[in-house]
């Protein structure tokens, strides 16, 4: 891996996103293959064209992953029991396994929230064998909201707060207080019942005392539907969030 050049690549259900050479405006884009058919090669090839060999650090979109906010509990404080702890809770709210996900955990102090992640196996799979074919390596696998989080994290200020921010394949709100994980939720773009944006949105205003609390991240234009705030961007709004962490702004 020594010499290859590290290429940040963005992965939603309906499109992936990388840099072209040089930083130039238009960034290199495509589909995903259909779910039957997981052949990555138009992928592999774009990148071989425009960077040669690289090492790929990928980005999923949150609607790709599972995410899981658990309470500290007094029997679980080895790094076993919480492992187990977050496994069984998984599989009990989401049919999560260790078959079906790659489940990492962001270990938290003695006695707050437990957050986990869990990072879909056969995409993951299948994009690393694909970019091997073609002579890539993948690095890292993230979701967005770990580079959202630490972008933007620290401009939400002490208490509770919602960050809400749009990618290509759905709506994510991540519930911060004092710093602190304690929610992630996400919802289809135009999603009904519950999952409808302006259902959701209005059950977010009456979880906080103050609409300022609430924020939309200024990737994409805030929805009328979201009472919140902007929360400003450096730069041109891009496509997504998911296009602001990969495509510099």
């Amino acid at each position: 891996m020594v010499g290859k050049k590290k290429i940040p690549l963005y992965v939603s259900a309906t499109s992936w996103v990388a840099p072209a050479r040089g930083g130039t405006p238009a960034p290199l884009s495509g589909m995903p293959p259909a779910p039957d058919d997981a052949d990555w090669g138009a992928l592999g090839k774009a990148l071989r064209e425009q960077f040669g060999a690289v090492q790929v650090q990928l980005l999923l979109s949150a609607r790709q992953c599972r995410f899981l906010v658990l309470p500290w509990i007094s029997s679980c404080y080895s790094g076993a029991s919480i492992r187990a702890y977050v496994a069984d809770a998984f599989a009990e709210a989401m049919a999560v396994t260790r078959q079906t996900h790659h489940v990492e955990i962001d270990w938290p102090a003695y006695g707050e929230p437990i957050l986990a992640a869990a990072y879909p196996r056969a995409l993951i799979e299948s994009l690393r064998a694909t970019l091997r074919s073609a002579g890539h390596v993948l690095e890292s696998v993230d979701s967005s909201i770990g580079p959202i989080l630490r972008r933007y994290g620290r401009a939400l200020g002490a208490g509770p707060v919602l960050l809400a921010y749009a990618e290509d394949d759905g709506i994510t709100g991540i519930t911060i207080e004092d710093g602190r994980v304690v929610q992630v939720e996400t919802l289809s773009g135009d999603g009904g019942g519950l999952d409808d944006l302006g259902v959701w949105s209005s059950r977010k205003q009456f979880s906080f005392a103050d609409d300022r609390q609430l924020r939309w991240l200024a990737t994409t234009a805030k929805p009328d539907a979201f009472a919140g705030v902007p929360l400003a961007i450096v730069g041109a709004a891009p496509v997504s969030a998911g296009h602001a962490m990969v495509i510099p702004s």
